[in-house]
């Protein structure tokens, strides 16, 4: 703190002891009195005016910045409260017409239809399912921002679990070799395991997608000084001109453009793990896969 302060008022405080200094100096030679000779008052009332107009700007250009740094704080925050409104209108007006467009496919994929026409009634589920999973994720990412966190002591190895029964299947149909490692330093840890269990799934989903029959795909937790949770592939790999945007809403590498998904998913991911204060690491090449890390700090007891 008082190294802070000196740095910021340096010129006024050395203005202000030269002025004292002569004032001492006046008052112990008695003089008061100014004769043409004697400029020592002058001086001093000179040093002392420039410590105190010194002192009142730099006072006034903090204060600015402060002003400056709340304007720019209440604009994000003004912009981040339209952004869930946008989402949460876009939900409200898109479910109910994807809903009645996906049973009208529904129903007219039971009727009698030619190759041709059922490969177009095919490709329009497929596409209208991947809207409406769209729509889902953007009102599952404006609710982050507001919804408090189910935080919980959740055990590590019953977490771990849970993720293998709803995804080990599906890696051994496709030929993937998923594998999985804990180690734990302690079992349990306190986070909202609904809300980190879907960002594991949203990684691990990408893993399967981005990879190939014969690839490998490793899930490792780890809970020490923090709970590491790390996806790993061989899968394609992401080019580097694509990794600082990555986690943007709706972004999407061009190479990837041809693989289904919403650009969703990470964005969320990256949301719900800074919900609980912790980070999210990237490292991928082209041609040797992808490796995300998810750090979430330790919490007290909720």
């Amino acid at each position: 703190m008082i190294h802070l302060f000196l740095r910021r008022y340096w010129l006024p405080l050395l203005l202000g002891v030269l002025g004292l200094l002569v004032l001492g100096r006046v008052v112990l030679v008695n003089a008061w009195v100014l004769v043409p000779e004697d400029v020592d008052v002058v001086v001093m009332v000179a040093l002392l005016s420039a410590a105190l107009t010194a002192a009142i700007y730099r006072i006034v250009q903090i204060s600015m910045g402060h002003l400056r740094q709340r304007s720019i704080q209440q604009a994000r925050q003004e912009t981040l409260a339209e952004h869930r409104r946008f989402l949460s209108r876009l939900d409200h007006e898109l479910k109910n017409p994807l809903t009645a467009l996906r049973a009208g496919l529904r129903t007219l994929a039971l009727t009698s239809l030619d190759t041709r026409q059922r490969q177009i009634v095919e490709t329009l589920e497929a596409e209208t399912l991947r809207l409406s999973r769209l729509v889902q994720d953007l009102r599952k990412l404006a609710e982050l921002e507001t919804h408090p966190l189910n935080l919980q002591s959740v055990s590590i190895p019953g977490f771990v679990e849970n993720i293998l029964q709803m995804e080990q299947e599906r890696f051994e149909s496709g030929q993937r070799h998923f594998q999985y490692r804990v180690e734990t330093a302690h079992d349990t840890w306190i986070f909202d395991e609904d809300l980190l269990t879907l960002a594991v799934n949203n990684l691990l989903d990408n893993a399967w997608k981005y990879t190939r029959p014969g690839d490998t795909v490793e899930l490792a937790v780890v809970a020490q000084q923090e709970l590491m949770v790390r996806i790993s592939d061989t899968g394609v790999g992401i080019p580097p001109e694509a990794l600082p945007h990555i986690w943007e809403e709706l972004y999407r590498a061009p190479q990837m453009e041809k693989i289904a998904g919403s650009g969703i998913g990470l964005a969320l991911v990256k949301a719900i793990v800074e919900r609980h204060g912790g980070r999210a690491e990237i490292d991928s090449e082209p041609g040797r896969g992808t490796t995300i890390t998810l750090f979430l700090p330790p919490v007290s007891s909720p």
